[in-house]
This record gives structure tokens, sequence and C-alpha cells, in this order.
């Protein structure tokens, strides 16, 4: 008897250290992307506010289309991210590249965060802003693949999904993280602090995050997969890139597939703006409407990563490309209309981010079943990246712009043609890939 309880003491001392570094995995894969996200969605929240002091126009929507293409221009730097860092990441490990993708988004963050106005330093202002997004786009473009095959190489084969939904429920979170801060912020100061410090704040709080990701992220341990196959000692990366054209299909299916990223922007970043413009929506409201959308996101992703574990990872692609399609319109036009309430908008942001959470479920588990271990990052983060870059960044400034020219029509018209193309290549071209090994 005594044996027995030994025996149990000493597994559940064995289970202890072993359960705190399975958290420890899976948090300090997802924070970079947390990060990261937080500052990309403050950026885009909190643009109509510091729009005028670092972008000055005549015209306030001119003023807002000039912050959101340095919200675009972030993205260019996305691609270049992932053909550097992608290779890197399959050459020497992913756990070394996750820490200099962090530090970078730090360091990003803090320069818009102490970035002058125009009227204290002129054109040096936004050309510093420019500089920090391009910063944050060049991390952004390794540290989305390398952690989400990070993730899924930690995970179980019948879990996968679940087991890495983590890096896709940070995205909700830092979503739900930002709009909580920005809630906040600007409920709690007047329109005048509000808009000489107070939007400073966030992007400061996203800075101090960063320390404590890297204080996580040297901590963790590589991949079981990556150590199989072992560092890439004599492999260039210009090989690890031209190997990756074996797989074009792959590349192709991870671009097209990205495309309904765009919907993440829209309806996760840019629909409180748009609720302001379409409707005269308060911002306070808009905040609070995407707390809850966030929420129902959040919901949304792990629960729908578990089902995609039991049967098949396409059924939830299809789902969220025909829902998109369907609906873009008719949700749009319920918050084109005067004196726009809370409790539509609040409908609208939820419905939204329950069809984003269908598709992001998935997505970065469908992205890591499709390649072999040695080119996994770098087939993933390069068309990820490229697509990002042309569609994902310029989605809140080209759907600013078409408001402007015809409403909610034009906007899901951009959208509808978008779901098509993806519709067309599940149904065509992407392949179950549930139950695949990543060795």
């Amino acid at each position: 008897m005594s044996e027995r309880l030994h025996a149990g003491a000493a597994g559940a001392t064995l289970a202890g250290p072993a359960a705190t570094g399975r958290v420890r995995t899976l948090v300090g894969g997802a924070i970079g992307h947390f990060i990261e996200w937080y500052d990309w969605s403050i950026y885009g929240i909190l643009a109509g506010i510091f729009a005028a002091q670092i972008f000055p126009a005549d015209d306030a929507t001119a003023s807002l289309i000039a912050s959101f293409s340095a919200f675009a221009i972030g993205f260019l730097g996305r691609p270049i991210g992932a053909f550097v860092l992608s290779p890197l990441a399959d050459k020497y490990g992913r756990r070394t590249m996750l820490s200099a993708t962090i530090i970078m988004a730090g360091i990003g963050g803090l320069v818009i965060a102490l970035c002058p106005t125009y009227a204290q330093i002129g054109i040096a202002a936004p050309i510093l802003i420019v500089a920090a997004r391009l910063l944050q786009g060049f991390s952004a473009g390794g540290e989305y693949q390398i952690a989400i095959t990070f993730l899924n190489e930690h995970a179980g084969s019948r879990n996968r999904a679940f087991g890495a939904s983590p890096q896709q429920l940070s995205i909700g979170l830092s979503v739900l993280a930002a709009t909580g801060v920005a809630s906040l912020t600007t409920s709690s100061l007047t329109p005048e602090a509000l808009a000489s410090w107070g939007w400073r704040v966030p992007f400061l709080l996203g800075a101090a995050m960063s320390l404590f990701g890297l204080y996580l992220r040297r901590g963790l341990a590589e991949t079981p997969a990556f150590e199989k196959t072992g560092p890439g000692h004599g492999v260039s990366a210009v090989s690890i890139l031209a190997s990756i054209a074996k797989f074009p299909k792959e590349v192709f299916i991870v671009f097209v597939v990205q495309l309904n990223g765009l919907q993440y922007y829209l309806w996760m970043i840019f629909l409180p703006t748009y609720a302001n413009l379409a409707g005269g929506l308060d911002r306070t409201s808009g905040f609070v409407g995407g707390i809850l959308a966030s929420i129902a996101y959040c919901i949304g992703v792990p629960v729908f990563a578990f089902v995609s574990d039991r049967i098949g990872r396409k059924p939830f692609l299809i789902g969220a490309a025909v829902a998109f399609l369907l609906f873009t319109y008719p949700l749009l036009s319920m918050l084109a209309v005067p004196a726009l309430g809370f409790d539509t908008f609040a409908f609208v942001a939820v419905v939204g981010a329950i069809f984003v959470s269908l598709n992001n479920a998935v997505l970065g588990t469908v992205f890591a079943e499709l390649f072999p271990t040695r080119v996994r990052a770098s087939g993933i983060g390069i068309p990820y990246a490229v697509c990002g870059a042309i569609f994902g960044g310029t989605a809140p400034m080209v759907a600013t712009w078409l408001q402007e020219a015809g409403g909610p029509l034009y906007i899901s018209l951009y959208v509808m043609l978008v779901c098509v193309i993806t519709l067309a290549t599940h149904l065509l071209l992407t392949p179950e890939t549930r139950g695949r090994s990543l060795d």
C-alpha cells in the first residue's frame, strides 16, 4: 500500500513540471502573436483619434485614410520578414526565431507610443510611424508561421487543431484586450487628453508585454519534429526557399485561403470605425461591441477547432466562405442607418466574429499539415505574408474608400468576390488534411 502511495506521489511530482512545461509551451508559442495583434488592433482602433496629429489633412476622412495607409504599409514588411525569417526558422529552429520576432514587435510599439506629433517635428512624425509599422510588419512576417508551426509540431495528432488553437485564440484575445484598453482609455479621459497623450498609453502597454513574452520564450523547448530532422547545417536559406517550388499547389492554397483572412480585419478591427462612419455610432459603444465580438470569437475558435479534429477541416473553411458570401451585405446594411443603436451593432459584430472563427479555428493547422517539416515555416509564411500584404493590410483603407464611394454595397461586393475565389479553391483544390503526420 505504501509503495503504491509512493509511486502515486512520484507520478504527481513528475506530472506537475510536465503540465507546467506544457502550459508554458502553449502560452509562449501564442504570446508573440497576441502582442503583435494587440499592437496592430490598437492602431486600427485608435487611428481615428491620433490620425490628425500624425497625418494632418484638411478633411477628416483624408486624414483617416492616410493613417490606415500607414497601417497597410506595415503589411509591406511582412513578405520581407517571411522571406528572411521563415527559412532561418526551418534551418536553425523555431524557438530562436520566436524570441527575435517578439523583440522587434516591442520596439515597433515603443516607437509609435513615443513618436512626437506632426506639429512638433513635421514630416519626421509620419516617417517614424511608417518605419515602426514596417518593423512590426517585418516581425509579423515571421511570427505567424513560426508560431503556428511551433504549436502544431508540439500538439498531438489526435487533437492537433485544438492543441494549436491558442495561436488563433490569441488573435481574439488580443482584440479583446485592445478594445478593452481602448474603451477604458477613451471613457476615462477627456477628448483633449485622449488626443494629446492618452492614445499613447495602450501602445506603451504593448511594449511592456513584449518583455514578459521574451522571458517566456527564452525557456521554451524546441519541437520534436524539428529535433528529429535536426538543424540544417550546410543547408542555405536560399536552398530552403528554392525547395518551396516543389509544392506549388500547397503554396497556392495557402495564398488563396488567406484571402479570406481579410474578414478578420474588416469584422474585428475596422467594424467600429465603419459603424461610426456609416451610422454615427459613438466610439465607446463601438469598443464595447468589439469586446462582445472578441468574446464570441474566443469561444468559437477552440470549439470549432475541437470539432474539426473529429470531422475534418474543410467543412469549416467552406462554411466560413459561404457565410460571408451570403450575409456580408445584409449585416453591413444594418449598420448604415441614421442613429445606429448599440444593440444592432453588437449583434452584427458578434455574428461576424463567429463567421471569422469558423475559418480561423482550422486555418493554421491546415497550413501546417500541407508541408513537410524541412520547409513548413517557409511554405506557410511566404504566401501567407504576400497575401496579407496585398489584401489584409489594405482592407481598412479600401473599406473606408469604398464606404465613401458607395456605402455597404461596394464593400460587400469586394468581400463577396474574395469569397467566391476562396470557396472555389476549397471545393476544387484544398485537400482534407486531418490525420496527416507532421514528421
